[in-house]
């Protein structure tokens, strides 16, 4: 026979033991234990039991190879034995060599010397009652097995039965004693009897008597209980399982049970079903056969059953869904316990028996040293710890865990007999959080402005704004979150544009436009907005807005431009070829005079095309420029210029006339507008001086004026020129004034003309900090653009 095969038959000699009430309830727990030593392979089994006076126990019953080791009867003082850890833990201790696990200073193995023992708590009625133990003087070689564990708990959960149903016994016994006295006395203590008493008639199964507990746990009157059948107070389906049950009693008492271990039920008179336990007994009335049964209400221990098992259940299922374990190291003993949920995590199978040693080696070599050390600081001085690190599973994977361990005391206190702690996989977590973290980066140092709006909330504040959006407009974060983006709105933008953003806003569409917005400073800039709705996981309700700025003045200022280019070059395009036209036509019709002269008008009129066409050309490489405005000399560039023109313009007669000087902030193309105005007057001003005159205007400001004496500059040129702007009615001859235009207004400054005896062209520039000059030309790039 193998060893599973006689450890099956030993378990059912045990029930079967329990279940012959023709063995006596002292010989009943000697083979009782005998079963347990044969199935263990121990040297003693034996039932210890506290005294009433706190101090000593007493063995009721011992069996074994050498009785003299513990005998019955023996009083034993408590302190020294291990028996008073299984009833302070109400759980099973086992030491297979307590020496070697911890136990070598403690009382009981100083006392006794008992290497191994194995010892569990009996309960009866509900509470301890004292321990059923097995003991061997010499070490296992091997731990005991969670089978054998349970078999303890088993031989110790029938011993508890059998008490208390002998309890019970004894009570019937004092009623039919008392009975035989006297009815009244029979009466009285079935009255006063602790639980609930129904005799019935063995023969109908009809009540015949019941006490004040019995009409309690019932529902019913004691009139309607009288007369009634038994086993209508259990539910009809389980009827004739019932009757089977009474049918199998005997004289004497027996607990009662289902073979299944299906709970006995009563059904009380309004319905309700109530868990019981239940004596019963065949006794003699006057010549009559009845069932005496003790029934008692066990509904608040099962519920506290069914609440523990959910609790279980529940902490089962959470640890699942929450990747998180528990775990317990026993310091004395040197022994480790993992929850299932720490072997998933592991990667492990639960068969698996991990030691604290092995515990460690799972994780990262680059962070062994750390969790050791952690644990040595946990064990010595009681210090928690809660970190988080590598596991390395059987198959390489490298997964992260947060490690929680806390310090479990002795009695005194001062000693770490237990660590416990929590194990939780946090792989997940950390790529969430890491994702986010480059989601995040990549937003905070995108150069477009980003805004993420509460939709959920009146007004749609901003409850997010990227440093790309604080720096497109100058606000701190403080003064933009919990705004709404309107306060970027000013006196000149557009209504239609804001209408029709709040139009796609209430209908929670995406919307594009471009706006005019104003910065912290009062500047004004085109904004490229773009406004997308973002709905919750379940996709269904808009949860945020999420805005997209983009600083767009530039592009719509060489849009402007490129669009007056066009214009310009389509304007004297087309003039100057009628002119060509009308010469040639002329050449071919007057044969006879003289075409030298109409032929000079034609070059003349193809130069002007061909310049035309040099200044769209450095129009287009001036637009293009992406230098940025450094501080300059504007008198050492009026100098160099002139310089120019003199070599380009021999017979023309330059001067430079300067007070202070001032550096501004601007770039290389200050020079092309200094030379496009020099030569303008050169070419039209005859044979007059040309004197560049620069000083400091009263506010500051570098101001440089180009003064001619010629014809004066064309009314249309001059509007072109302050305007800053062309209409379809007012068109500028050239492309010159235009590049000058362009070029001063990009720098913040402003261009204007004089005209009467001659003319002067004044250029004023603003003189300041870098973030000034910044500042100024973007405020002259956004509103030229109108």
């Amino acid at each position: 026979m193998t060893d599973a095969m006689a450890r099956a038959q030993i378990r059912r000699e045990l029930y079967e033991l329990m279940e012959n009430d023709d063995v006596e309830g002292l010989e009943k727990q000697r083979r009782a234990l005998s079963l347990g030593r044969e199935f263990l392979d121990v040297e003693n089994g034996h039932i210890q039991r506290p005294n009433d006076d706190g101090a000593t126990d007493e063995v009721l019953v011992s069996v074994g190879e050498e009785p003299s080791i513990l005998p019955e009867g023996a009083t034993l003082q408590r302190g020294t034995t291990y028996c008073r850890r299984t009833l302070e833990s109400h759980s099973p201790i086992a030491l297979s060599n307590a020496s070697e696990q911890g136990w070598a200073d403690d009382p009981a193995f100083l006392e006794h010397g008992f290497e191994c023992y194995l010892g569990t708590t009996i309960i009866v009625d509900g509470e301890p009652w004292g321990t059923v133990c097995f003991i061997s003087r010499k070490s296992r070689d091997t731990d005991f097995t969670a089978e054998e564990q349970a078999f303890v708990e088993l031989v110790a959960r029938l011993l508890g039965r059998d008490i208390d149903a002998r309890r019970y016994e004894s009570q019937v016994e004092a009623s039919e004693q008392a009975r035989q006295l006297s009815e009244e006395k029979y009466e009285t203590l079935i009255q006063l009897a602790p639980y609930a008493v129904f005799l019935v008639d063995a023969g109908s199964t009809e009540i015949d008597e019941v006490n004040e507990q019995a009409v309690e746990i019932s529902g019913y009157g004691a009139g309607e209980l009288s007369g009634m059948s038994v086993l209508d107070l259990h539910p009809q389906d389980d009827r004739d399982r019932y009757a089977d049950l009474f049918a199998t009693i005997e004289e004497k008492t027996q607990y009662v049970r289902f073979d299944d271990d299906t709970p006995l039920v009563l059904e009380r008179g309004d319905g309700a079903r109530i868990p019981i336990e239940m004596s019963v007994s065949r006794v003699q009335i006057e010549g009559s056969e009845y069932l005496l049964e003790l029934v008692r209400d066990i509904s608040s221990r099962r519920e506290r059953e069914l609440e523990l098992e959910r609790a279980r259940e529940f902490l089962k299922r959470t640890q699942e869904v929450a990747d998180i374990g528990g775990w317990e190291i026993d310091v004395d003993a040197g022994t480790l316990q993992w929850s299932d949920e720490v072997y998933r995590i592991h990667g492990l199978p639960l068969d698996y028996d991990p030691t604290p040693e092995d515990a460690l080696e799972f994780y990262h070599p680059a962070d062994r040293d750390t969790i050791r050390t952690a644990v040595d600081r946990l064990t010595e001085a009681g210090e928690p710890y809660d970190l988080e690190l590598r596991i390395v599973q059987p198959d390489q994977t490298v997964r992260w865990v947060n490690a929680i361990g806390r310090p479990v005391y002795d009695d005194d206190g001062d000693h770490v007999e237990r660590i416990r702690g929590v194990f939780q996989d946090i792989t997940e977590r950390l790529d969430r959080e890491n994702d986010l973290r480059v989601k995040n980066r990549a937003m905070e140092e995108s150069t477009v402005g980003i805004t993420i709006g509460d939709a959920s909330e009146p007004d749609i504040p901003i409850m997010y704004a990227n440093q790309g959006f604080v720096r497109l407009t100058g606000y701190s974060k403080d003064r933009i979150l919990g705004d709404n983006c309107r306060f970027l709105q000013g006196e000149d933008t557009d209504e239609g544009t804001i209408a029709e953003l709040r139009n796609a806003i209430d209908a929670e569409e995406p919307v594009r436009t471009e706006i005019l917005n104003y910065r912290a400073d009062g500047t004004p800039f085109w904004n490229k907005l773009t406004v997308a709705p973002v709905t919750g996981e379940d996709g269904g309700m808009v949860t945020h807005f999420v805005g997209i700025q983009e600083d767009v003045t530039e592009q719509k200022r060489r849009d402007r431009l490129i669009e007056v280019l066009n214009r310009v070059l389509r304007h004297n395009l087309r003039n100057d070829m009628n002119v060509i036209g009308g010469f040639a036509t002329a050449i071919a019709d007057e044969t006879d005079g003289n075409p030298a002269e109409f032929a000079a008008k034609i070059q003349n009129t193809t130069n002007r095309l061909i310049g035309l066409s040099e200044k769209a050309r450095t129009f287009q490489s001036t637009v293009q420029a992406t230098d940025s405005p450094r501080p300059r000399d504007v008198l050492a560039d009026v100098r160099s210029v002139v310089t120019d023109l003199e070599e380009d313009y021999p017979d023309i007669e330059f001067a430079v006339e300067a007070e202070d000087n001032e550096e501004v902030m601007a770039t290389e193309s200050l020079r092309l507008a200094f030379a496009e105005l020099g030569e303008n007057a050169a070419k039209h001003g005859g044979s007059s001086p040309v004197v560049f005159r620069v000083e400091t205007a009263a506010d500051g400001d570098m101001v440089v004026h180009v003064i001619d004496e010629g014809p004066g500059l064309p009314e249309m040129e001059q509007q072109v020129l302050e305007a800053g702007r062309e209409t379809p009615l007012a068109h500028g001859s050239g492309l010159g004034l235009w590049l000058v235009n362009w070029i001063v207004s990009g720098l913040g400054g402003e261009v204007s003309a004089a005209v009467g005896d001659g003319t002067s062209i004044t250029v004023r520039l603003p003189t300041g900090s870098a973030d000034d000059g910044v500042k100024q030309q973007a405020s002259a790039m956004s509103t030229r653009t109108e």
